[in-house]
């Protein structure tokens, strides 16, 4: 007889995005004519830059002909697109070094098969639920470390022996992104406890702070505890196409394990996966181009020009405000000490405005609320006079 997954049980359905999209759908079917301002957004909303589009399009002219026709590509990433990003971003390694994907969700869950069912892993709270979540449907031995208001929302190193940590650096939810100083502390910790820092930096383009590493692998002797994952989704809007990459240094190491984890988990790689796009990863590998950079550029200052707008708005509104310097999320704590849900259901109901309770990333996120910048000016400008105006009326 077929048995379910108890597993499956043991994940906490509150705790997801999704939640909150009910309850925001819900107030639409009573208010359907209310303007609602979404800064909850954790997508992009700019368009993918031109030069992108164009190397995609004749992607699809190269697979409408014959002769240069497309099938199956590699399962780790076609050639082009490795040689671009070891060139423009990893220069100290090779080729099959790098693996090519469709979404950082999916491989930064997926890599946990490459460890053994009995390792101890290291999340953070508040976190991204997901680390929580698939470390409970594959029955992991998980454990939760404290990263809250008290230490300013950074991470702290563990007083005890974990064999893999997740880290988030700039951080969704907190904004919080780790100092050169903070990063090295912990390659210190792995070196010293032959751990493994799965190191998810899809935000890295945002890092404008000079002591704050674009990579982990910046640090000394990271190439030997460290697994990097990036993503395209928000540096050329590839949310909606699906192209991610992510580093398994062939000098990663573990005690007592026989032959390379790089070749190991090639073998896991070609086994269980066809590869990512052919026309994503076009497009991906054209984004290194002169005139693409310039448009990412132009895009990421967009942002990070919404997030000192929010951010500075809310202080002088007396708000406590993390994040929104080194990352599109600011992270802001509830007004007379309400709870997230309160403050969301406050924010949503009289002001219209949306944001994402804090309480979603953990017990550690209670009386916070997370506000994307990655939304539309109009919107952050509408927020912004919204808030003004209330909290002007409250203190006359």
């Amino acid at each position: 007889m077929a048995k379910l997954n108890d597993n499956f049980r043991q994940m906490e359905s509150y705790n997801t995005f999704n939640t909150v999209s009910e309850k925001i759908n819900d107030y639409k079917k009573i208010y359907p004519s209310v303007e609602l301002l979404d800064l909850g957004v954790g997508d992009v909303t700019r368009p993918i830059i031109k030069s992108v589009i164009k190397s995609m399009e004749n992607a699809v002219e190269e697979l409408s002909k014959e002769e240069t026709f497309k099938g199956y590509g590699a399962p780790h990433g076609y050639s082009f697109l490795k040689e671009a990003i070891i060139k423009h971003e990893y220069k100290m390694f090779s080729q099959d070094e790098i693996y090519i994907s469709s979404g950082t969700k999916t491989d930064i869950t997926n890599i946990l098969e490459l460890f053994a069912r009995d390792s101890k892993i290291c999340v953070f709270n508040p976190m991204y639920p997901i680390y929580n979540e698939v470390c409970k449907l594959n029955g992991l031995n998980i454990h939760v470390e404290d990263a809250s208001e008290e230490h300013n929302f950074v991470p702290q190193i563990p007083h005890k022996k974990y064999d893999i940590i997740y880290l988030c650096s700039p951080c969704n939810p907190t904004g919080v992104a780790l100092s050169k100083e903070q990063l090295t502390n912990f390659v210190n910790y792995a070196k010293e406890y032959n751990a493994i820092i799965l190191y998810d930096n899809v935000y890295e383009n945002f890092i404008t702070s000079n002591n704050v590493p674009k990579s982990i692998y910046e640090i000394e002797d990271a190439k030997y505890v460290a697994i990097e994952f990036r993503s395209f989704s928000k540096r050329i809007s590839f949310s909606g196409v699906r192209c991610s990459y992510y580093v398994i240094p062939n000098t990663l190491q573990l005690d007592k394990l026989k032959g390379n984890i790089n070749e190991l988990w090639k073998k896991r790689v070609i086994l269980k996966f066809n590869g990512a796009d052919y026309i994503a990863q076009k497009g991906a590998a054209s984004s290194y181009t002169q005139d693409a950079k310039k448009e990412i550029s132009e895009n990421i200052s967009y942002y990070l020009t919404n997030a000192k707008m929010l951010k500075e708005a809310l202080e002088e509104l007396n708000f406590i405000v993390y994040g929104g310097v080194d990352s599109p999320y600011l992270w802001v704590k509830t007004k007379n000490n309400l709870s997230s849900w309160q403050y969301f259901y406050f924010l949503l109901e009289e002001l219209n405005i949306i944001v994402i309770p804090g309480v979603i990333f953990g017990s550690g996120g209670e009386n916070y609320i997370r506000i994307s910048a990655l939304g539309n000016k109009k919107t952050i400008s509408k927020s912004i006079k919204k808030l003004r105006a209330y909290y002007a009326k409250k203190e006359d």
